[in-house]
C-alpha cells in the first residue's frame, strides 16, 4: 500500500503539470497582454516539474515491479514462514519491501530493480549507464546502509514489544539483512559487500538454509507477525 500510494501520488502529479503546461501553450499561444507573459512564464516551469514527476514515476514504478518479483520469488517458502511486503515499521517513515519470518529466524529483504552495471566497495554503491549518449554515473545511495538500517529498526521494534510477543525477555535477536537485485540486465561487481547480496531465484533457498543463534517456535513465528501488522503504519 505504500508503495501503491506513491505511485498514485506521483502520477498525479505529472497528470497535473500536464495540464498546467497545456494551459500555460493557449495562454502563450493567445499572443494578448498579459496572458502570454503568463504562458510565457508557466511553461517552461510546467515542464521543469512534469519532467521531474515523471522520472519519480518511472523509478516508483520500477521499485514496484521489482518488489513483485521479490514476493512472487518469496512465495516459495513453505508454511513455516511468514512473509510481510511494504510494511511501515515504526518509527521508520518509509517502508521495508520484505520481512520474512521462519523458525530459522528473521530477514529484512531489500529489493532493487536498477539496470546496467552496479559496482559497491563495502558500503559505497555506483550504478553506470551505458546509452546512446555514452557513459552515464548514476548516484543510487547506499543499499546496504538502507537495508542494515531497516534490519536494525525491526529489531529495535521488537525489543519494545519483547514481552508482548515472547512473553518476557527476548532470546538473543539477530536479523538478516539482504539484498536481491531483480533487474536481469544488473552487471553486480561488489568488492567487501557489508550485506548478503543473492540473486533471485536464489533468495528462497538462501533464507531457507541461513542459520540463526536462536529459533523460534511456530506460534512465536505468528505472533512476531500479528504484532508487526499491529503497530505498522
Amino acid at each position: 500500500m505504500y508503495v501503491w500510494r506513491n505511485i498514485q501520488l506521483v502520477r498525479a502529479r505529472v497528470l497535473l503539470f500536464l495540464a498546467l503546461f497545456l494551459c500555460a501553450f493557449i495562454l502563450f499561444a493567445l499572443n494578448e497582454f498579459p496572458y502570454a507573459s503568463v504562458g510565457l512564464v508557466m511553461l517552461p516551469l510546467a515542464y521543469l516539474l512534469g519532467i521531474y514527476s515523471y522520472r519519480s514515476y518511472l523509478a516508483w514504478r520500477g521499485g514496484s515491479i521489482g518488489e513483485e518479483l521479490v514476493t512472487s520469488a518469496l512465495l516459495g517458502l513453505d508454511d513455516s514462514y511468514i512473509l510481510l511486503n511494504g510494511v511501515v515499521v515504526p518509527p521508520n517513515r518509509g517502508d521495508t519491501d520484505h520481512i520474512a519470518v521462519g523458525p530459522n529466524g528473521i530477514f529484512v529483504v531489500e529489493s532493487k530493480n536498477y539496470g546496467g552495471r552496479v559496482s559497491c566497495d563495502g558500503d559505497v554503491w555506483k550504478k553506470t549507464k551505458i546509452g546512446r549518449s555514452g557513459v552515464h554515473n548514476l548516484e543510487i545511495g547506499s543499499p546496504s546502509n538502507q537495508v542494515k538500517r531497516n534490519a536494525k529498526v525491526l529489531k529495535d521494534f521488537m525489543l519494545r514489544h519483547q514481552d508482548e510477543i515472547f512473553g518476557g525477555a527476548a532470546p538473543h535477536l539477530w536479523v538478516h539483512a539482504v539484498l536481491v537485485f531483480t533487474n536481469p540486465d544488473a552487471e553486480l561487481e561488489l568488492s567487501n559487500p557489508t550485506v548478503d547480496v543473492v540473486e533471485l531465484d536464489e533468495l528462497c533457498d538462501y533464507i531457507a538454509s541461513a542459520k540463526s543463534e536462536a529459533s523460534l517456535t511456530s506460534s512465536q513465528v505468528e505472533v512476531v507477525g500479528r504484532v508487526i501488522l499491529k503497530y505498522a503504519r
